[in-house]
């Protein structure tokens, strides 16, 4: 099976440009045109500006806050692929995690607080012991394809067990 959630990072790469792109539309609007002159609604145009920067920054911060990756996973053959990366601004380094699907050992889930972002922690065999990968982001993937990753984990940690 392969998870591969490149249409939803596209389309988060597309919300931040487009809120990007609306947040300097906007300032060239409030302060190169005379539409907002007095103001509207018995605010400034500096008062609009500064809710239209706020709004931004908000929006940004719940972004990076969730730390939605791009994902793909795939369990055919015989490895075990996880190849993943930030969709934060200004991270542009890729990681994976690949091995033989024999050494892989369980995976842990973690929510933090109000299920505001889902992260997973893989574990493999090896001769030396268990090891632990760090955590993974899994915001970005749908409920549907967690509930398959999930599932394909679940698959692993059973052929895996002693006879």
């Amino acid at each position: 099976m392969t998870i591969d959630n490149q249409k939803q990072a596209v389309n988060l790469k597309i919300q931040k440009t487009v809120a990007l792109l609306v947040l300097v539309i906007a300032f060239g609007i409030i302060y190169f045109t005379n539409i907002l002159v007095k103001g509207v609604f018995g605010f400034t145009r500096d008062h609009v500006a500064i809710m239209i920067l706020i709004l931004f920054i908000l929006f940004y911060t719940y972004h990076y806050l969730r730390n939605h990756n791009y994902i793909y996973y795939s369990d055919t053959g015989d490895r075990f692929i996880l190849r993943y990366f930030s969709l934060r601004p200004l991270t542009d380094k890729k990681h994976s995690i690949e091995f033989h699907k024999s050494e892989f050992h369980m995976f842990e889930i973690s929510r933090s607080i109000f299920r505001f972002r889902a992260t997973i922690i893989i574990y493999r065999r090896t001769s030396r012991g268990i090891a632990k990968y760090p955590p993974v982001s899994i915001t970005a993937l749908g409920k549907e394809q967690r509930e398959k990753m999930m599932a394909s984990f679940q698959k692993l940690i059973l052929a895996n067990q002693p006879k």
